[in-house]
């Protein structure tokens, strides 16, 4: 079995009397999505903004690629290929989808940032933009401005954004959200292509998009991992069953 990419060990994180995480440990590893599912309130979003180092844990550690990150900020975390989309976009809205991808190849580049219109007849940003667009389902909509894509087409262009950062491992946060029956089977199939490029640790409410896309599934219940198994080990368990799916065991 391959070493783990990003490995969560013992994490908690209270806010007052309330855990948010409670002695969280999972792993994400080469080629899987993982998913992590819960209800509402089950402090995915904390435990998410753990990983990524926007809340520093109470306890507990973060390890990526084997090393110890607790002390990194997100900056830093994303520099070393821990992406992250789906919070908090960095798409620029009147810049086209062309544009916005190109930046994020010049940010992982570490060149310094230069005025849009030059750099565009910069064959070492523009080809590495097209082809991760390509990647996304985008083909045609290159000059479209970020503002002027429908929903799921920016979900495709935070996509091509991250993998423009050329991550070691993906978190996405919800990535279905607000997308109908067409737009969430697009996503998936995107999704299920992506992991070959970076493993992916998912968050998604969606039932339908995990059972189809997960390899492995970590249910978190009240701040606590209560299971972690395959789609079919998950479907099975009498606990999961009874605390989020809504079926009597």
């Amino acid at each position: 079995m391959p070493e783990p990419i990003l490995t969560l060990s013992h994490l908690s994180k209270s806010f007052g009397a309330l855990k948010a995480t409670d002695d969280v440990s999972l792993d994400l590893r080469p080629g899987e999505i993982h998913a992590l599912i819960g209800p509402n309130g089950a402090g995915k979003s904390t435990l998410i903004k753990q990983i990524a180092g926007e809340i520093r844990p109470d306890s507990g550690s973060v390890t990526f690629e084997g090393q110890a990150i607790d002390d990194l900020g997100p900056a830093d975390r994303a520099r070393l290929g821990l992406a992250r989309s789906f919070q908090v976009s960095s798409v620029v809205p009147g810049f086209t989808v062309l544009q916005n991808v190109m930046l994020a190849v010049q940010g992982a580049s570490g060149a310094s940032f230069r005025f849009i219109r030059p750099a565009l007849s910069d064959r070492n940003l523009t080809a590495p933009a097209l082809f991760h667009i390509q990647h996304s389902g985008l083909d045609g909509r290159e000059t479209v401005k970020a503002a002027d894509l429908a929903h799921g087409e920016r979900r495709r262009l935070e996509i091509a954004m991250a993998l423009a950062m050329r991550p070691r491992a993906f978190l996405l946060d919800e990535p279905m959200a607000g997308m109908g029956a067409e737009g969430a089977h697009d996503l998936t199939a995107i999704l299920a292509e992506l992991k070959s490029e970076a493993p992916i640790l998912l968050v998604e409410h969606d039932m339908d998009a995990v059972f189809a896309l997960a390899d492995r599934i970590s249910v978190l219940v009240y701040g606590k991992v209560i299971a972690t198994g395959t789609v079919d080990e998950i479907r099975k368990n009498p606990e999961v069953r009874r605390s989020y799916l809504g079926e009597e065991a």
